[in-house]
């Protein structure tokens, strides 16, 4: 499921809306109370001011998106419309788009697998979680299907701007790239469907950027700036009334991470080199993180999976799910328990990743059993890396709560498998173990136990 929207500083605030105005001289005629005369007055006045805040936004949302696409090097190419959402409606939009992608029973499903990774606590549900966090933040939604561009009836003067550039932007993109093709969701590629979020999504902020910019254009933005406020979406914890930190810090990265490759990218070789993306798209979140490994297309290490061997440890269990993290979803894990520059280094080398999720079939547990394999570029990436993910899956799991292993360049790691092995396993964190590496192979013949590194030698 791909959103095109404009998301808020994933920072609790309140928006103050004004209350209707007074009704002056309310009078009462026979069988209609004074009540109900200033109802229907106020009735009435509410939805003069929204016509008018209507018109308003349309006229800015116009005028902007306009001068954006001089900003993005865009032609303005077709036709769209303008309409004002609220925060209901963000909710019944995200949900729609939801179950478009999704059944009900898969949406809670991938909930529990969160959970099992340790992004979102056990026992939470799913759905709601999601729509919480988009109705929470979300300021500003482009439809591709209708060609619309959905902004918020509850912003304040200072990101109406922000807003429409961003979503404008999103307009163009699709007048040019077909931005529904795009939102269809990869099954089982969750990376390939995060590296075109941040492409897109950075595309569209850049190019607010460009235009907010005026003159100075891109060349104006300092480095140090775009870095800071990369870093500040890695420094998102708990205790900053931001619910579910991990999930907001994985929504959030598109719009600095994602801006970042792309504002780089546009300023040093120009807007044409971004439009080629599209023609040519990224296939990782990697590749969005690093110029170098963009610029080279670096292909991620293939994994195939044969769970077989742990199925035998856990009897009445069956596969329910099987898909990638990524760099950028590592990243965001993380950056929950170390600083951005160390988060930062633990994920780069990051060279390809699987994992599959089992379920009793019966009386199934709060979260499933999940086994993954991580491959690096290097044993030193991997030595790098291990750490500070086993400090990750200490504070989310527990000290019993995961195994984790690394030999040479490929770990190995698992989750919620105490209630699933069989209960006659005399140490059942080892036989996951040894089990775990015969489920793997990288580049479709490498066991992952024999693996020596990733991609290339170091």
């Amino acid at each position: 499921m791909a959103l095109f929207v404009a998301l808020g500083a994933c920072t609790a605030e309140t928006v103050q809306t004004a209350p209707p105005a007074a009704v002056d001289g309310a009078s009462s005629v026979e069988g209609v109370s004074s009540g109900d005369v200033q109802a229907a007055d106020a009735a009435t006045a509410a939805k003069e001011a929204r016509a008018r805040q209507a018109a308003e936004v349309e006229a800015e949302a116009r005028r902007i998106t306009a001068e954006v696409a001089t900003a993005r090097e865009l032609e303005v190419t077709g036709e769209f419309a303008v309409q004002l959402i609220d925060k209901p409606g963000v909710r019944a939009f995200v949900r729609e788009a939801m179950y478009e992608e999704l059944s009900a029973e898969e949406i809670q499903l991938l909930g529990r697998v969160d959970a099992a990774l340790g992004v979102l606590p056990v026992g939470s549900d799913g759905e709601q979680v999601m729509l919480d966090l988009y109705e929470f933040g979300v300021l500003g939604i482009y439809d591709p299907k209708r060609k619309t561009l959905l902004i918020g009836d509850f912003l304040d003067g200072g990101q109406l701007d922000m807003v429409v550039g961003h979503e404008g932007a999103h307009g163009l993109q699709d007048m040019h790239f077909d931005l529904e093709a795009m939102s269809q969701m990869n099954r089982g590629r969750s990376d390939l469907d995060t590296a075109r979020t941040f492409l897109v999504e950075g595309d569209a902020q850049a190019a607010y950027l460009a235009w907010l910019t005026g003159s100075g254009g891109l060349e104006s933005i300092p480095d140090a700036l775009l870095d800071t406020q990369a870093d500040m979406v890695l420094q998102l914890r708990d205790g900053m009334g931001v619910p579910y930190p991990t999930l907001a810090r994985m929504l959030q990265m598109p719009y600095t991470e994602g801006t970042n490759t792309v504002v780089r990218l546009a300023r040093d070789q120009g807007w044409a080199e971004v439009d080629a993306l599209y023609g040519e798209m990224p296939t990782s979140s990697e590749q969005l993180l690093h110029a170098e490994k963009l610029a080279k297309r670096e292909p991620a290490v293939a994994v195939t999976i044969d769970p077989q061997p742990v199925l035998d440890l856990a009897r009445g269990h069956s596969v329910i799910w099987e898909d990638e993290l990524g760099e950028a979803a590592l990243l965001a894990m993380l950056a929950g328990v170390a600083t951005p520059g160390v988060a930062r280094e633990a994920a780069a080398g990051w060279g390809g990743d699987r994992y599959f999720a089992l379920e009793r079939e019966t009386g199934r547990a709060a979260a499933p059993l999940l086994v993954g394999v991580i491959t690096w570029d290097s044993r030193a990436e991997a030595q790098q890396f291990e750490p500070v993910f086993r400090d990750y899956l200490r504070a989310s799991k527990g000290d019993d709560g995961f195994v984790l292993e690394r030999r040479r360049a490929t770990l190995i790691y698992a989750t919620h498998f105490a209630d699933a092995l069989d209960p006659q396993l005399g140490d059942p964190a080892a036989a996951l173990r040894k089990a775990a590496w015969n489920c793997f192979a990288l580049d479709g013949s490498k066991p992952a136990s024999k693996a020596r590194s990733g991609r290339k030698s170091k």
